[in-house]
């Protein structure tokens, strides 16, 4: 990723995060959650001490670059901020799945398996769902 040169971004629609939530089924409240919580951006990548990065608007760590590389580029990735919503919504699904369909552990392991930081995110996206439900 450290060799990507900037190139032209495809910013997330309102209609991406819709369908992708239908395709995951997901909520689409969890989606707008999980980005406001993360606060990546289409074509930002940040550095993590444990030597990965995280990738986009939904923060795509780098450990799941193999699992996409089939699929997506990691440009793709980087800039194109729909692709980002649903490799995230993939990762997400796929640890509810693990979860054996306990929503909360799901989202807990999006960010990590680490007890007290799955926690702590989980209480992250709790009050920043809340929040987005009480802004009008």
């Amino acid at each position: 990723i450290h060799n990507i040169p900037p190139m032209e971004s495809t910013p997330i629609t309102q209609e991406c995060i819709i369908e992708t939530a239908k395709r995951f089924e997901l909520p689409v409240l969890l989606l707008h959650t999980i980005l406001k919580v993360e606060g990546g951006e289409v074509g930002k990548v940040n550095y993590n001490t444990n030597d990965t990065y995280d990738i986009g608007p939904m923060q795509i760590n780098s450990i799941w670059l193999a699992e996409f590389m089939p699929y997506v580029t990691p440009t793709q990735i980087l800039y194109n901020g729909c692709i980002n919503v649903q490799i995230g919504a993939w990762i997400l699904r796929s640890n509810i799945n693990k979860a054996q369909g306990d929503f909360w552990k799901g989202v807990g392991n999006y960010h990590s398996g680490t007890p007290h930081l799955h926690r702590r995110y989980q209480e992250k996206v709790y009050a920043m769902s809340n929040q987005l439900l009480n802004q009008d």
